[in-house]
């Protein structure tokens, strides 16, 4: 009964609307079908090298106040809004960013007890091209065949991390006098303090008597 009753109510909103009209309520019934305005907004498309959280669980419809964050890879730099927001209309707030490729590369990784110098000279900015070379403190070497790192397009071409480690019999120790050394420049010492006191001692007794006629 129910099916008649609506048949015949569009049956008879069909017979007094115009042709117009009709084509008008149909455009309109196709265009939010196709959009899901007022539901939500419709998943937007993958952004090359970019971080987000969207994923692939994710639904094609997303609903309103939905907020979609973004970044990019190592190497490359946003370029547009950071963060979309799906609006009442069932639009989001902006167009996806892009990650465009950058020529700079981050500050490479210092290992302990070392460093590293920029050639070119001093370290500012590190765009494409610039070479690094490691070095390590005194008793210590770098681990592994190379010590050069070398930016290539936002990008280190080696992304293992330099460490530097203590070199071999190159311990660090107190160093120690061979045996009985020690001792012998003690009594060295004090031999050449008895030799001086006594010198003073026979000039003293050996002057004395010419003080004494000297004061008569």
């Amino acid at each position: 009964m129910c099916n008649g009753i609506l048949e015949s109510i569009s049956n008879a909103f069909w017979a007094h609307t115009s042709a117009t009209e009709r084509s008008f309520v149909l455009l309109l019934v196709l265009t939010l079908a196709s959009t899901g305005q007022g539901s939500g907004c419709v998943r937007p498309s993958m952004v090359e090298h970019a971080l987000t959280n969207l994923t692939d669980m994710n639904s094609s419809l997303f609903p309103v106040g939905s907020v979609l964050q973004y970044s990019c890879e190592s190497g490359y730099l946003l370029d547009g809004a950071s963060i979309l927001t799906c609006t009442t209309p069932g639009h989001w707030s902006s167009e996806p960013p892009r990650c465009i490729q950058s020529d700079v590369c981050d500050s490479p990784y210092q290992p302990e007890n070392g460093g590293y110098t920029c050639h070119p000279s001093p370290c500012r900015r590190l765009s494409h091209g610039s070479v690094i070379e490691y070095f390590c403190e005194e008793g210590y070497v770098l681990k592994g065949d190379y010590k050069y790192l070398t930016c290539q397009y936002g990008q280190w071409d080696n992304q293992m991390k330099i460490s530097c480690v203590m070199e071999q019999g190159k311990e660090y120790h107190i160093p120690t006098l061979p045996l009985g050394m020690p001792a012998l420049s003690i009594v060295a010492s004090t031999a050449s303090s008895v030799a001086l006191i006594l010198l003073l001692v026979v000039l003293f007794v050996l002057l004395q008597p010419k003080l004494k006629s000297f004061h008569r």
